[in-house]
């Protein structure tokens, strides 16, 4: 039934729980002081996300990426899950090259990859 409802929507508990929580709360923003995306003195900011995570959606990615255009990267993993460092060899590189030496990855696509058990 859920993948009739929601195909796009795997995962497990932990995303389907975190999407309930929000079930019957009011639409009436609680934090005023919400502001786009600002970056100033920093080195551009690598932002990742999986095409099909289950808790924080890849739409979410790309809206921080459209805010912040010229201080940030895309790095778009396109298989599932949430998180993409232990994805692919492509995700790992890419991060380890930015943690270590503030490198950005010269692909802003990683292909998915059958995942290891």
């Amino acid at each position: 039934m859920q993948r009739l409802v929601a195909p796009d929507m795997r995962g497990g508990w932990r995303g389907h729980g975190a999407v309930l929580y929000c079930h019957g709360l009011s639409d009436q923003v609680k934090n005023p002081a919400q502001h786009r995306f600002r970056f100033r003195g920093t080195p551009k900011v690598l932002v990742q996300n999986s095409l099909y995570d289950p808790a924080t959606g890849y739409e979410w990615a790309v809206g921080v990426h459209r805010q912040t255009k010229q201080t940030s990267v895309l790095l778009t993993y396109e298989g599932w899950g949430h998180g993409v460092y232990w994805r692919s060899e492509c995700t790992r590189a890419a991060t380890n090259n930015y943690l270590t030496a503030l490198q950005l990855p010269t692909v802003s696509r990683c292909a998915a990859v059958e995942p290891v058990f």
